[in-house]
Order: structure tokens, then sequence, then C-alpha cells
């Protein structure tokens, strides 16, 4: 308080003494540092200041950023999934003259490799019953095992135990039987003669001739041909026509209205 004295007292003389000039040569950059320390800590607190709110700026943009990721997730996912149902609608207003078709959503897979299954989330209350074929706007999928009140378990053609009677598209006259191998990427036609006409790429459906699956439902592709011991018979790999592992909504159809051969003769 001295020197702040001192210094006051005499800012309004002409004339000082040598005590008060020594005095005020030295309180001078004393205060100068003051003043400037003063400045600094202001310019740091200032900085400090801005970066608390940078800080708070960048976690708020960070939490908006991830939530419209997940509303661009839910919307590719709807999107993906209106496309889906969009074909089976489709698919299901084309073939009213020949199936009667009930939708339901996949709920659970098998992860056994011998036994193909998935379980649906219709059953009995929805009319679904044992042996119903089942089916996607791609292709064949299987058929009705057991069923309870609310959800069935379907056998995939994909299942060890499946065997499906089988016809190729093109030619007609090579009748075999397609047996799931326990693998959802290949199945496998058997018994079919070695003077076939059966070539790569042709396309396999189902012949009628078995009790359980309609006839003329895709069933896949002819991949690598082979010829059986003996010689009698060729056997081929056959691509499916449907992605097995990204199965969410299949069709089963409840009831078949074949087409007559009075009606092929006419056109109706």
């Amino acid at each position: 308080m001295s020197f702040i004295t001192i210094n006051l007292t005499t800012n309004d003389r002409e004339q000082i003494t040598g005590i008060e000039k020594l005095i005020r040569n030295l309180y001078t950059p004393l205060q100068s540092g003051v003043s400037e320390f003063r400045v600094n800590l202001g310019d740091f607190t200032t900085i400090f200041q801005n970066k608390n709110t940078l800080n708070t700026k960048i976690k708020m943009l960070e939490e908006e950023n991830r939530r419209i990721s997940l509303e661009n997730q839910v919307l590719r996912e709807n999107e993906a999934e209106l496309k889906r149902l969009r074909n089976i609608v489709a698919f299901v207003e084309s073939s009213l003259d020949t199936y009667d078709l009930l939708p339901a959503r996949v709920i659970s897979r098998s992860p056994n490799n011998w036994y193909q299954t998935l379980i649906i989330d219709k059953g009995s209350n929805a009319g679904v019953k044992m042996g119903m074929t089942v089916i996607t706007p791609k292709g064949l999928v299987g058929s009705v095992g057991s069923v309870s009140d609310n959800s069935a378990h379907i056998n995939l053609i994909t299942d060890r135990e499946m065997a499906v009677g089988a016809i190729l598209q093109e030619n007609r006259d090579t009748n075999g039987i397609i047996e799931g191998r326990g693998d959802r990427t290949f199945l496998r036609l058997m018994n079919v003669p070695y003077y076939s006409a059966v070539k790569n790429k042709n396309r396999v459906i189902t012949s009628g001739l078995s009790l359980t699956f309609p006839k003329g439902i895709f069933i896949g592709t002819i991949g690598e041909i082979t010829r059986e011991r003996g010689g009698l018979l060729l056997s081929a790999s056959v691509k499916p026509a449907v992605d097995f592992d990204k199965l969410e909504e299949v069709l089963i159809i409840t009831d078949y209205h074949p087409v007559t051969e009075s009606q092929e003769e006419t056109g109706e």
C-alpha cells in the first residue's frame, strides 16, 4: 500500500525527491508486470472457456451423428423390407388363379447341419397344416413339418431327409429326384437316365409326381453333371433358386388349383 500511496501523492508535483524517484522507478516495472499478468490470465481464461465450449459442441455433434446414423439404418431396413413385401404382394396377386397363399415371417432357424428347418409365425390357428408346400417368389423352400397353434416348423429342401420329384423345364423329358445334402448352397438331382439331354444351367422344377409338391415350382439350376457307377444313371448338382440364409418371409400354399388339360388346350 505504501508504494501505491507514494505513487498517488507524487503525481501532481513537478519536483520529487530522489528517494521518491528511486521508489517510482522500482515500482513501475512491477506495476506493468501485474497488468500484463492480468491480461495474460484473462486470455488464458478465455481460451479455457472456449475449449470447454468446443468440447461441449463436439459431444453434441457426435451424439447427433450417432442419432442420424441409427435413423439411416432404420430407414434402409424399412426400405429393404418394403421392397420384399411388395414383391410378395405382387407374386400373390399374380398367383391367385393357381394358389391360395398365406404369408408368414421366419422367426427362427435350426443351426443343425443335418436337419435343415425354419420356424414361422403362423400355425394351425391360421390354417397351416402338416405337409403344405412352402415357397417364395423365387422358388421352392420346403414343406410344413410339425404345427402348433401359432407357429410351424418348415423342413427345407436342403434337409438330408427331403426328396422332391423334379423335371427339367426346358425339355420336360428328364425326370429325377432332388435330394437335400445338408448344405444350403446346393442340392443333388439323382436318378437321371444316362441318355438324358440334361445340360448345365437347365432349370429344374417340381414334377408334380409327389403328393406334397404341386407341379411347376422352380427349384434351381443344373450345375456339374456326373455319371454314376455302372454308367446307367447321371446325377447333377443343383444351385437352389432360394437363398436360404436370407429368408425372412415365406408363402404357404394352403390350396392348389392345377391347370387341367382342357384349360391348357383352350388357353383359359
